[in-house]
Formats: structure tokens, C-alpha cells, sequence
């Protein structure tokens, strides 16, 4: 005889996580017939109209191993962005930087030294860094609360 399931909502799993609806069905699309190096989104147990259904177990594990790899990637991505932005703006601490946008304005200034071929890439560098020095925080935090909290269901679903 087959284990019961033990089931929780997609709305609810959101609620618990800190997910967006929206996230959740995006990963759900996109993931249903996921290519062979890549984990299928776990199937539904029950679907009705906006109700969906799925095991706590299996939802959980593709989840943490999704999030455990993406919180290492943001970390590192974040990690390149300082660097980048320190050499560029050689600022050690960004965060006693008064104003970081008029850092890196700078300089992107003093990348006219380069070569017409060569300025558009760091420029876009720069650029890039920038941006993900300010979004990758929240999105660190956010993930890792996913992550934590994925864990910490599963960790009952264990202890019960």
C-alpha cells in the first residue's frame, strides 16, 4: 500500500514560503515537461478549477534543490558586482560610498580611455554590476527565506 500523501495547496505553500503566485505558475509551465538534465515540476495530486494540490514531500525537495543552487548563484553573481565595482570605482567599502550612482557615472567616464571597441563592453560591465550590487540583496533575502522555509516544512513532515 502506497504512503498517504500529505498535501498542501499552491496557494498555501506561497502563503508559507513567501513565493509569488505568479512565480510559482511560471515555474510550473515552464517545468512541467522539463528537458532530461533537468528535474520535471513535481505533478499535481489534485486539480479543480484554481485549486491545485501536491504533495508537501515532493514539492519541498524540488524547491530546496532549486533554491539551494540559486542562492549560491546570486551570491556569486553578487560577489563579481563588488568586485567589478570597486576596481571601477576604487571604493573598498561600497557602503561608505556617499553616492554610488555618481560613482559608477564616473567611472564610466574614465573608461574613455578604451579603445571605441572596447568601451562598450565594460561600460555594459559596469552597468551590469551596478544593477545587480542594488537588486541581488532583496533577491538573496528572498530566496533564502524560500529556501529556509521549504526546509523547515519539510523538517515537520519528517518529525510527524
Amino acid at each position: 500500500m502506497p504512503a498517504p500523501y500529505v498535501m498542501i495547496s499552491a496557494q498555501e505553500f506561497c502563503e508559507i514560503t513567501g513565493l509569488t503566485m505568479a512565480r510559482f505558475k511560471r515555474y510550473r509551465t515552464l517545468l512541467r515537461n522539463a528537458p532530461p538534465d533537468q528535474k520535471p515540476f513535481p505533478t499535481e495530486v489534485y486539480e479543480y478549477k484554481t485549486t491545485v494540490i501536491f504533495d508537501v514531500e515532493e514539492l519541498c525537495g524540488w524547491f530546496i534543490d532549486l533554491y539551494e543552487d540559486m542562492v549560491a548563484l546570486e551570491e556569486k553573481r553578487l560577489s563579481e558586482a563588488v568586485k567589478t565595482l570597486q576596481i571601477s570605482t576604487g571604493a573598498k567599502d561600497l557602503d561608505a560610498l556617499v553616492d554610488l550612482s555618481s560613482a559608477v557615472s564616473r567611472a564610466r567616464l574614465g573608461l574613455a580611455l578604451y579603445s571605441n571597441r572596447e568601451r562598450p563592453k565594460l561600460q555594459k560591465q559596469l552597468d551590469e554590476a551596478h544593477k545587480n550590487y542594488v537588486k541581488l540583496p532583496k533577491e538573496i533575502l528572498a530566496s533564502k527565506k524560500v529556501l529556509a522555509e521549504a526546509q523547515r516544512l519539510l523538517k515537520k513532515l519528517d518529525a510527524a
